[in-house]
């Protein structure tokens, strides 16, 4: 029988995350999901100059305030994916207490100027948070990113 314990043979483990949080912040709730919006292509870009040549509009509805957000940021995942648009410019009005319309500007991507950075695949519910500011703090939303 031979020796099942191979010393030439070795492995570890490798802290690695396949996330990226980020905590945005905006004087109103709607500049802050426009904050998180600007934060996820800057994260797919490496913070790349955007130009503001073409405009998409979206209209998002949700049950509530969390998934709302979810929605408009994976709404936006979409359009970069089919559309093959980088998004640098949000303006973000909520039509209802969980709808929104958003007016986003951005450019063809280019991999050149736009690809240093990650994939974003999809937008998680873990750890996120919304936090309606008040005259003393802004606003303030978290979410996690699946790179």
């Amino acid at each position: 029988m031979s020796d099942r314990h191979d010393h030439s043979r070795s492995f570890e483990f490798v802290e690695h995350t396949a996330d990226v949080m980020v905590r945005a912040y905006g004087a109103t709730l709607e500049d802050a999901f426009a904050a998180a919006a600007e934060a996820m292509f800057s994260v797919i870009t490496s913070g790349a100059r955007i130009a503001l040549t073409d405009s998409v509009e979206i209209e998002k509805e949700a049950i509530d305030r969390a998934g709302l957000l979810v929605g408009f940021l994976s709404e936006l995942v979409v359009v970069h994916e089919t559309n093959q648009m980088v998004l640098g410019e949000f303006d973000v009005t909520f039509t209802g207490e969980c709808a929104l319309r958003a007016r986003c500007r951005g450019e063809r991507f280019d991999r050149a100027k736009h690809g240093g950075g990650l994939q974003v695949k999809g937008v998680s519910y873990h750890l996120l948070e919304i936090s309606e500011g008040d005259a003393e703090k802004p606003c303030v939303v978290q979410v996690l990113f699946d790179i």
